[in-house]
């Protein structure tokens, strides 16, 4: 979910801010950081460790030294180390959607204001379960707990080892949330404001162990000196292919013509067969429907029944006189009741009916 917010937030909590971001197990850091009252943070959903990591913490922390660790699930190691005893959930920690997971108005509080009367810093997701059943109290303090009162946020060894179960309290999600970024302000009031070196972790977050982070087909090749060696082999004829054998020839694209608009040459065609048959009364009854189509679409009448008050609409929308207008009428019903018409027939039709389309 993110954690930009929070590192943002702390680096401006401490006078002089965050020292280094780290990217390395917590084993190869002895002479790479401070080791006089510095703060080592660490914010992730899972934190794994060797068993090197573990032994230089408790190192780190035995020299005065405070490792802040908030995490979904942390090492089996470090809690059996530490004398506690953690619950989480099982389902994130084993990689299950979290997404799809029941969702609720859910909050955490801390442990400096009483029970009744505790500030509440909530979002919609997720509920916090994880909790510290136990812990040795006369080295544990205490700090903050979930909404079941459960506690989820300790002190263990005076300001050593403080260990959180709830990340999601340090998402962008929850501090963008209401005034939850006091919840990250007061939970880290316990810190002193003046100290020199605070680092933040970006390792651990991943859930990596030490010596997974430097990962690459490259490496686990040079661990087995055989598939080394084959995948340098593979690398060079890849090599050699792409410089030679990709060079191929591109074939002849043939050039694509365009289409042409056949439909003048079409309707030339068609008439010529209709003249070469001599059929006129067929080329008539063709010309009657284009004219009665440009009756209805030029001048919107209905021509279902060609009457008397047809006649007079068509001849005052046209301004072609009723004479001829009964005239074609009187012709497209003796050309549909006769078997043939005539050339001269036809082309007087023609004639009558080219009057309206030059409207």
């Amino acid at each position: 979910m993110g954690s930009y917010i929070a590192y943002h937030y702390i680096n401006s909590l401490f006078n002089y801010g965050v020292t280094d971001v780290i990217n390395k197990p917590f084993s190869e850091l002895r002479y790479e950081i401070n080791y006089s009252n510095s703060l080592y943070i660490i914010v992730g959903k899972v934190v794994l460790m060797s068993r090197d990591d573990m032994e230089t913490m408790m190192r780190y922390v035995s020299s005065g030294n405070t490792l802040f660790i908030s995490a979904q699930y942390i090492d089996q190691k470090l809690i059996d180390t530490l004398g506690a005893d953690i619950t989480f959930d099982f389902a994130s920690f084993f990689g299950l959607d979290e997404y799809r997971s029941e969702k609720k108005d859910t909050w955490i509080s801390l442990a400096h204001s009483s029970a009744n009367n505790s500030q509440k810093y909530g979002f919609y997701f997720v509920p916090f379960d994880n909790k510290i059943i136990s812990s040795d109290s006369v080295t544990t303090q205490v700090l903050g707990y979930n909404e079941k009162r459960d506690t989820n946020f300790i002190d263990h060894g005076q300001g050593k080892f403080i260990l959180h179960t709830a990340p999601a309290a340090f998402s962008n999600y929850f501090l963008l949330t209401g005034n939850n970024k006091e919840y990250l302000e007061n939970a880290f009031s316990y810190f002193d404001a003046e100290t020199s070196s605070v680092y933040w972790d970006n390792y651990y977050r991943l859930g990596r162990r030490a010596g997974e982070d430097n990962f690459s087909i490259a490496g686990f090749f040079k661990k087995h000196i055989q598939l080394y060696y084959a995948f340098l082999l593979v690398l060079a004829l890849l090599l050699i292919f792409i410089a030679f054998g990709g060079k191929r020839r591109q074939r002849f694209v043939p050039e694509k013509i365009p289409n042409a608009n056949t439909t003048v040459s079409y309707t030339e065609t068609i008439g010529r067969l209709y003249l070469q048959k001599k059929d006129n009364r067929n080329i008539a009854l063709k010309m009657f429907t284009y004219f009665l189509e440009h009756v209805r679409t030029q001048y919107y009448l209905n021509t279902q029944n060609l009457n008397n008050e047809f006649v007079e609409a068509l001849s005052r929308k046209s301004g072609v006189p009723e004479t001829k207008v009964q005239h074609l009428l009187q012709l497209i019903d003796d050309t549909d009741h006769s078997d043939s018409i005539s050339d001269v027939r036809l082309l007087e039709l023609h004639n009558l009916v080219q009057e309206y389309f030059k409207k």
